[in-house]
């Protein structure tokens, strides 16, 4: 045996697959409804050390395939039973999605953009303010602020810190009734990135994120028709969002204070 299951009960391991990385061997896997599980070795053989996750559940299905610009993982974004659900994103299959697979020196895997995907995106937006930092101060209530637009295919970079211990992130606007925006959600208190909906009130999806108060951290977000993915320097969440193409896009905090500079939106 190579390698024994220890983090869920899992009935099999959906689209494994094996490859090589410098001097590491990878195993990953699919849990069914779950999400994207690698586990590294030193030889082909095993033994294969404690499974972790890769994004969320959105991201599954995934194979590695390599070209001479790198190693990348293409699977499902998973899609709604319903476009109008509010409250799921639970369907089989989806979007062919595509991430590049990055080694860190420890060994541990990290999914970031492709490059030939987000290239070109050259086409600079205007902002819905006149500058490219904004400032998001919240006690208890949600505080929200209008950023950019979510236009059918589209890119967003910026950096953010922030000092408090509450959630913030990206809010997209679903009919215009802030009950139930769309939210992806840093959360430092449970170090978590979330796709939550209905105002935070529906969690989605989730995966672990290092977060600490006081640092600056770059974050890219790409999305097209209604799949997005948001990446981190150690962390990457895939999305599922119907309806906002055309509606604000909205920079929110609460119980935190936190600063987004140096933001952009691009098209093609």
């Amino acid at each position: 045996m190579i390698f024994t299951n220890t983090v869920g009960n899992f009935w099999n391991l959906e689209c494994s697959d094996t490859f090589r990385l410098g001097d590491k061997y990878y195993l990953t896997y699919s849990a069914q409804d779950d999400t994207l599980w690698y586990a590294v070795s030193d030889t082909p053989y095993g033994p294969y050390g404690e499974a972790k996750r890769l994004d969320g559940k959105l991201f599954y299905a995934a194979k590695h395939v390599e070209s001479p610009d790198g190693a990348f993982m293409v699977g499902w974004a998973r899609r709604s039973e319903s476009p109008s659900s509010t409250s799921e994103v639970s369907g089989w299959a989806g979007n062919l999605a595509v991430q590049k697979l990055i080694q860190k020196e420890n060994g541990d895997l990290a999914l970031a953009p492709v490059d030939a995907v987000i290239n070109p995106y050259t086409q600079r937006r205007q902002l819905a303010v006149d500058t490219d930092r904004i400032d998001v101060q919240a006690g208890a209530r949600y505080s929200y602020t209008d950023a950019f637009t979510a236009y059918e295919s589209f890119l967003l970079k910026g950096n953010f810190t922030y000092t408090g211990s509450g959630c913030f992130g990206l809010a997209f606007d679903y009919n215009g009734q802030a009950g139930k925006y769309k939210l992806i959600t840093l959360d430092p208190a449970a170090q978590k990135l979330q796709l939550q909906f209905n105002e935070g009130s529906a969690l989605i999806t989730e995966t672990d994120v290092q977060l600490e108060a006081g640092k600056e951290y770059a974050f890219t977000y790409f999305q097209e028709g209604s799949v997005g993915m948001l990446w981190l320097e150690d962390a990457s969440l895939t999305v599922r969002l119907y309806g906002v193409s055309g509606k604000p896009i909205r920079l929110y905090a609460e119980n935190n204070s936190v600063s987004f500079t140096n933001l952009r939106e691009y098209t093609k």
